[in-house]
């Protein structure tokens, strides 16, 4: 049940606290009307938190299914992107070409580093953003580069206002991103860096964008008040421009 379905029928009970407050003043002298009005109350109001909490408990369940079903398609998505890689390795062991399967082992390993770095990265929304964003977008392929060390800390609410707005800036390319064409990908690369009490966010964009005139102001919007922006483009024009957008947010100890 909704909160538009429970709001009318909630009011409609109460409302319909009109009949025992008439018998109230119809009678005022015998005593009927008032527990009549006593136990209309009551039933009432346990009615109504009955109700709320069944919403809320089925309003629970579905977020925490949701939530499961996000992180199965994550673990489905990179299940796939190992076996392909394992495949490849497959192969060149097949081939007798250890050259490439160490090749293939370092691009593996320098992955799971970059997952770590990505999931110690100090705030678990914008962590779960990252690691699950190739099962929510197929138009643009996610390189994510964490400096060694990288971690948000400092005020929490600070924090939590940084994470949102990158990937907040992040959704802007996604939902901008223009379906890859002629088997090349849109790719954004994105970088973690800090130097002293700043924390540095690069945006590298290669692909074509929807209504790219509205993008900078957007994503000036979305890091207004906690931090600057400042934009690179490649001239207007070429195929697959570069995008280059650098972010600092300063972070008073």
């Amino acid at each position: 049940m909704s909160i538009r379905n429970r709001t009318p029928w909630a009011l409609a009970a109460w409302a319909s606290l009109v009949l025992p407050v008439m018998a109230v003043a119809a009678w005022p002298r015998a005593w009927w009307p008032y527990a009549v009005l006593t136990l209309w109350t009551l039933g009432i109001a346990v009615g109504v938190v009955l109700v709320a909490k069944r919403w809320h408990r089925r309003q629970s369940d579905r977020i925490v299914t949701q939530a499961q079903l996000s992180s199965i398609r994550t673990l489905s998505h990179h299940r796939h992107d190992w076996m392909n890689e394992l495949q490849i390795l497959y192969g060149y062991l097949r081939l007798n070409k250890p050259d490439k399967a160490i090749a293939v082992v370092d691009r593996i390993r320098e992955r799971m580093e970059q997952d770590s770095r990505v999931s110690q990265i100090g705030e678990p929304e914008l962590a779960t953003f990252l690691l699950s964003f190739r099962a929510m977008c197929d138009t643009v392929r996610l390189e994510v580069d964490v400096q060694n060390g990288f971690h948000l800390d400092g005020k929490a609410d600070r924090s939590d206002r940084l994470a949102k707005a990158i990937i907040g800036l992040v959704g802007i390319i996604r939902y901008r991103a223009s379906s890859p064409a002629n088997g090349v990908d849109n790719v954004l690369k994105l970088g973690f860096s800090r130097d002293g009490g700043e924390v540095s966010v690069s945006l590298v964009y290669e692909g074509e964008l929807a209504a790219s005139d509205s993008v900078v102001p957007e994503m000036e919007r979305c890091v207004e008040g906690i931090g600057t922006i400042r934009f690179d483009e490649s001239p207007a024009g070429s195929a697959g421009q570069a995008r280059t957008m650098v972010v600092r947010f300063p972070l008073p100890a």
